[in-house]
């Protein structure tokens, strides 16, 4: 599996991922739209929250670290984010809408989600819809 780690300054693990705070929908909660976070040295304070939003979101699965069946991150860097660039999952679905998407692997303290969107950006504080 070819894996290129994304966001490791702002978002990473030390053995588990960040701690999940909010999960951020659109359009009525029909679209996931980003996730409110805390990394693992962080205290829980709002200036310390952080929030990733995804860009174009074509499809998504989450599952618990106890139960997801490939978990990509590992000692070799701290990123709990990473694009699967050889992805069967991704290459498994209709490509008619998905020539400018990617396949990511975001890690959390208890949840593992893998994300089918074009791009993930990175924020301070609440997402702001």
């Amino acid at each position: 599996m070819k894996l290129n780690p994304v966001l490791e300054q702002y978002f990473y693990h030390e053995g588990r991922g960040p701690e999940l705070q909010n999960v951020r929908w659109k359009n009525n909660g029909v679209v996931l739209f980003g996730f409110e976070y805390y990394n693992p040295d962080d205290t829980y304070s709002a200036e310390n929250l952080k929030h990733i939003i995804l860009n174009k979101v074509q499809t998504f699965s989450m599952a618990s670290d106890e139960v997801h069946g490939c978990i990509v991150a590992n000692r070799d860097t701290n990123a709990a984010i990473h694009e699967i660039l050889d992805s069967d999952w991704l290459a498994s679905f209709n490509q008619a809408h998905m020539s400018n998407s990617k396949h990511y692997q975001i890690m959390f303290y208890d949840e593992i989600y893998d994300v089918v969107c074009e791009s993930i950006k990175f924020g301070l504080g609440k997402i702001e819809a």
